[in-house]
């Protein structure tokens, strides 16, 4: 079962521009958690584009556009895909890789792959674990811990912009369900920031919730 959770934001000037309007924010849904191939000359690196991620709407998109700048013919580009299980992007494009919760396993996991392997990796080797990886995750049922906080991700994948994207999650989390009232006075902020940052403690300056009321604003 293909439960893929990767996508690419591409870089500004890519020739998939037309087109990206077709994406939820512009993210392309990606093979994980080594989306990134190595094409047959060994001249270029690709992305997968999950071909069972996209609408046909996209899929067909996708094919004319590649076939466009190709000088090809769709049908075959889309031929080329099915085969593949997806359309190749060539790596120059892509400005970066957002996963959920199982492209983080995965990607820790080939990462501890890379770290106990004899390096180079042999062929046996680099071929016992993506057989692993499709009957666990693929074929299998395998379910990922979930991420809510950044100390749920594993430090070797941890970026400055993940963690503030991260915290920004939490604050919207902890915001939640607030009145409007709440929300412009600061006690929504000041309750949230309470949670994200345990190590400090934070109030409203000049207020006591025991005696404040909201009432009494309107006394």
């Amino acid at each position: 079962m293909n439960k893929h959770d990767s996508w690419v934001k591409l870089k500004p000037g890519n020739p998939y521009e037309p087109i990206l309007n077709l994406f939820p924010d512009g993210m392309i849904p990606v093979h994980d958690p080594f989306p990134m191939e190595v094409s047959k000359d060994r001249k270029a690196n690709l992305w997968i584009i999950d071909l069972e991620r996209l609408s046909s709407l996209q899929a067909n998109a996708l094919a004319q556009i590649i076939a466009t700048h190709r000088g090809a013919d769709p049908l075959e580009v889309a031929t080329e895909a099915l085969k593949k299980g997806g359309f190749a992007m060539s790596h120059e494009w892509v400005e970066a890789l957002e996963c959920g919760p199982e492209g983080f396993q995965r990607s820790k996991e080939l990462a501890d792959f890379f770290e106990t392997a004899p390096q180079p990796p042999s062929k046996l080797a680099w071929a016992e674990f993506v057989t692993g990886q499709v009957e666990r995750w693929i074929e299998g049922n395998e379910e990922p811990p979930p991420i809510n906080t950044i100390e749920d991700i594993d430090p070797r994948l941890r970026t400055p912009e993940l963690e503030q994207r991260m915290k920004m999650n939490q604050v919207n989390k902890a915001m939640a369900g607030y009145s409007v009232f709440d929300v412009l006075t600061g006690r929504a902020m000041v309750d949230a920031l309470n949670i994200i940052d345990p190590d400090n403690v934070y109030s409203l300056v000049g207020s006591d919730d025991e005696d404040f009321e909201d009432d009494e604003v309107y006394e």
